[in-house]
């Protein structure tokens, strides 16, 4: 008698050393009433690193995975409260599940069935002892658990390796969008360009060769309003130091005499403005227009004004002004058109001049506009 209690102390104090979770290797959670069965299958198991964590209820089994996971669950069918099959299942259902075997010293094809059914892997004859069939199912459990291990372990690498493909993906996609912004900004500019060079080119084919000056201003106006549109249009000319007259023009929507006036405003005090400015003027609300023309807003109420200087090598040769209702503004495309057309208004006009001094020797000193 005193020999089986001194068994039983040391059943009791192996069992709660291994149930402070000493060991590295595989844990194994063996719920049974009788806490020897912890000993016998740590025998069985023949592996000094393996972990036996003992619960002797299904709620104390269930307290133990709260403190640590387990490798393998050995479980009694018949529990004290309540059926082993049925913590089978929870412990199967749940997220690290383990490898689990139900012990039985009742074996039947319905139990059998019925622990399968459970999710266990195999059904464990008690009395548990040291034979070859024992250690074949627990050794087939271990490479169970070692299978399921190595199936965590991918999972986990894959999903660093998702996690890190999808930052990179990420990172190209904001790369692609970056780059296809670039690409749509370079195609509008390229799309710009080319625009500017078909004008370009189109004002070329009709006025180049022009070498009188009233048909080229004809010429220059007839261009304009076809790629503006309907607009007053007025082309002022250098007569002499600051001074501008007029060279040609288009009455749009103006009375002719109110029009002979503004005519007149423009060459006074507009051109000598615009002349004086390296680009174009643009002019969409009445406030910036009377501080352009001063009192005289009534001659140009309600208008949008668009006006360039047409230069060559530093000097305005011309300056073009176009205004219509406020109703009709002048867009992007005609400003464009503007900016394009200007510098080779001003570079005919050039050459126009200079066919006219290779005639008149004697006025090379005077002014362009006599």
């Amino acid at each position: 008698m005193p020999s089986q209690n001194r068994s039983v102390a040391k059943a009791r104090n192996t069992a709660s050393s291994l149930c402070q979770g000493q060991g590295n290797g595989l844990r194994v959670l063996v719920v049974d009433p009788d806490r020897k069965v912890g000993d016998r299958v740590l025998k069985c198991l023949g592996d000094p690193d393996a972990t036996i964590v003992f619960a002797g209820t299904a709620a104390e089994a269930l307290e133990r995975l709260t403190e640590a996971s387990a490798d393998l669950a050995l479980i009694e069918a018949d529990l004290p409260d309540g059926s082993g099959l049925d913590l089978a299942a929870t412990l199967r259902a749940g997220k690290s599940a383990p490898q689990t075997l139900v012990m039985t010293d009742n074996l039947s094809v319905d139990r059998a069935l019925a622990a399968m059914r459970a999710g266990a892997g195999d059904v464990v004859v008690k009395p548990i002892r040291a034979n070859k069939q024992t250690r074949e199912q627990l050794a087939q459990a271990v490479e169970r658990v070692d299978q399921d291990r190595q199936r965590r372990s991918r999972y986990q690498r894959l999903r660093r390796v998702c996690k890190r493909m999808s930052s990179a993906r990420e990172e190209v996609i904001e790369q692609v969008n970056i780059l296809c912004n670039d690409l749509v900004s370079a195609y509008q500019d390229l799309a710009n360009q080319m625009q500017q060079v078909v004008q370009t080119n189109e004002y070329a084919c009709l006025a180049g060769q022009e070498l009188d000056l009233e048909k080229l201003l004809r010429r220059t106006l007839e261009y304009l309003l076809e790629k503006v549109g309907p607009t007053n249009m007025a082309i002022f000319l250098p007569a002499s130091a600051d001074e501008y007259s007029l060279g040609g023009y288009v009455n749009y929507d103006s009375t002719t005499e109110s029009h002979e006036v503004l005519l007149q405003l423009l060459a006074d005090q507009a051109a000598p403005l615009v002349a004086d400015r390296d680009g174009l003027v643009h002019i969409t609300d009445n406030d910036t227009l009377e501080q352009w023309i001063g009192d005289d807003l009534g001659l140009l109420p309600d208008r949008h004004v668009v006006a360039f200087p047409c230069t060559h090598e530093g000097e305005a040769l011309a300056i073009v002004v176009m205004y219509r209702d406020q109703a009709q503004p002048f867009g992007p495309g005609v400003l464009e058109t503007c900016n394009s057309v200007g510098p080779m208004i001003g570079g005919y006009l050039g050459k126009v001049i200079r066919v006219h001094h290779r005639h008149i020797p004697e006025l090379e000193d005077e002014e362009y506009w006599p």
